[in-house]
């Protein structure tokens, strides 16, 4: 028995020493989070930004590259070249033709090309829409952040609501089982709130399934594993302190703002410059060269210099308009991308006026649900006393406990439509 003890006070103390590290390990891993920190989170971490990110990147390198085909180029070659024995005739002379072997270097410099500086102003614009891309990637990522973020809050708060709905029910439930012991209630009356209680936990479970859901969607947009322990600092209703709707509505739409209006507008940009690129193909492109050769092994008649420099021409004369064709087609790329950007402001100015209005219908239904959920909350109330009276029957309680949990039900739908509206007004107005 003693034996037994220190093993059992052992076992506790070497308990005490380690539950603390596991605590701190798990709380390392674990994110508590506001929306804003879970936004600049997901911003950081998620692998779609990271690659807008590596696009950016990219259309930088393919700059560099378009203004490195203007720098100096330099070149070298090796060559070797064996005659197999032949000789020349020249002037009643037979001359054997030796071997030669060469080593050569060669400097180009361009000198003069309308399409090189066309190019690099190109490569500009290709760097500065994957810049407008992965703003527009950011701000998608920030949006669905919060919207996950929404959606957990929403289906926590419907588990609370719920789990009140049936903690009132069992204690109906409970009291009539009692009732129906001492002859007071019939049976049929208990199973039907016994029916009832199963219908409110089988709810119960499904929004469980909803809540874990969004915690994975959360997930998902934070780029965490899918293990990782989430909690979210705010509530439904400091959510609902700081943010103000009418403020919201208040803010100024900005057209030019906007993510994709800007990636029309450097299209346009481009086709432009694709214009003048395809005019640029009628100028001369004029390139400078020198050219040092070192012979390794020379021939026995060897007339070429080892230095030389030049220049180089290319004028275009004619295509069989052909050029004439490719700038007609650019000019085609750049009024349909006009078009394109004209058709994109009048179908923003026409989201931004129905985002407005549906902001403001979600506002106005959520004040109606939430004022019938309390008349609801009042009914059930009402009906169960005077069951509990004997004046109402077990019906009446299971009809006014169905239209509770529909007006619970509407409520829920109800936020979860202002959280929404919500969002999607803040995105086109860039206030995420």
């Amino acid at each position: 028995m003693e034996i037994q003890l220190k093993r059992i006070i052992l076992s506790i103390i070497l308990f005490g020493m380690f539950v603390p590290v596991f605590s701190q390990e798990s709380n390392e891993k674990a994110l508590h989070l506001t929306l804003k920190e879970a936004q600049d989170y997901a911003v950081q971490h998620n692998r779609t930004v990271w690659n807008a990110g590596l696009s950016v990147s990219e259309a930088q390198k393919k700059t560099w590259e378009a203004i490195s085909s203007g720098l100096p180029q330099v070149s070298a070659t090796v060559d070797y070249q064996n005659m197999m024995g032949f000789k020349m005739s020249f002037a009643g002379m037979t001359i054997p033709l030796e071997p030669t072997s060469n080593f050569q270097a060669k400097v180009t410099q361009l000198l003069f090309s309308a399409g090189y500086w066309v190019g690099i102003k190109m490569s500009k614009i290709g760097e500065q829409m994957s810049e407008t891309a992965r703003l527009q990637s950011e701000l998608d990522i920030r949006q669905q952040t919060q919207s996950a973020y929404h959606a957990i809050l929403i289906a926590e708060e419907n588990r609370k609501i719920l789990e009140k709905n049936l903690e009132n029910i069992r204690t109906l439930s409970k009291s009539t089982e009692d009732m129906v012991r001492v002859g007071v209630a019939e049976q049929t009356d208990a199973d039907q709130l016994k029916v009832q209680v199963a219908t409110v936990m089988n709810g119960i479970k499904t929004v469980e399934r909803h809540v874990e859901l969004a915690y994975n969607l959360l997930r998902f947009q934070l780029g965490v594993e899918t293990g990782a322990e989430i909690t979210l600092a705010q509530t439904l209703e400091t959510l609902i302190a700081e943010r103000d709707t009418q403020e919201i509505m208040a803010a100024a739409f900005d057209l030019n703002n906007n993510y994709n209006v800007q990636l029309l507008d450097q299209q346009i940009d481009l086709a432009n410059k694709q214009i003048s690129l395809e005019k640029a193909a009628s100028l001369p492109t004029v390139a400078v060269f020198y050219s040092y050769t070192y012979k390794i092994k020379k021939s026995t008649f060897d007339m070429s210099p080892n230095n030389v420099i030049g220049l180089n021409a290319n004028i275009p004369i004619f295509a069989s308009g052909q050029r004439h064709v490719r700038t007609q087609q650019a000019r085609i790329k750049q009024e349909t991308a006009s078009n394109n950007r004209a058709l994109l402001a009048d179908q923003l100015l026409m989201q931004e006026k129905q985002l407005r209005f549906n902001l403001n219908n979600a506002i106005e239904s959520l004040e109606l649900q939430k004022e019938a959920m309390s008349v609801s909350q009042r009914v059930f109330e009402s009906i169960t006393r005077k069951f509990q009276q004997g004046t109402a029957s077990s019906l009446d309680v299971t009809t006014a406990n169905t239209s509770l949990l529909q007006a619970q039900t509407n409520y829920i739908n109800a936020m979860m439509d202002v959280f929404t509206a919500q969002t999607n007004l803040e995105a086109l107005l860039h206030t995420l």
